[in-house]
């Protein structure tokens, strides 16, 4: 497992397990997040779309404590 899928996965868990709603400027935060990193994934660059997934990551880790 890359650390990409790692971090991916961990995204998905606090989804499923953290957040119940989110604000507006949350979302739209997450969606940019969220669009860089596919558009470096399909780019193929690993380290700018790693590089994103640690920052939504983050944010996320932020925005449910």
């Amino acid at each position: 497992m890359t650390e990409l899928q790692r971090i991916s996965i961990e995204i998905v868990e606090i989804f499923q397990n953290k957040i119940s709603k989110l604000t507006k400027d949350q979302t739209e935060q997450l969606n940019i997040h969220n669009n860089s990193m596919n558009f470096y994934v399909q780019l193929g660059d690993e380290q700018k779309a790693l590089w994103e997934a640690k920052h939504t990551l983050e944010y996320l880790e932020e925005i449910t404590q």
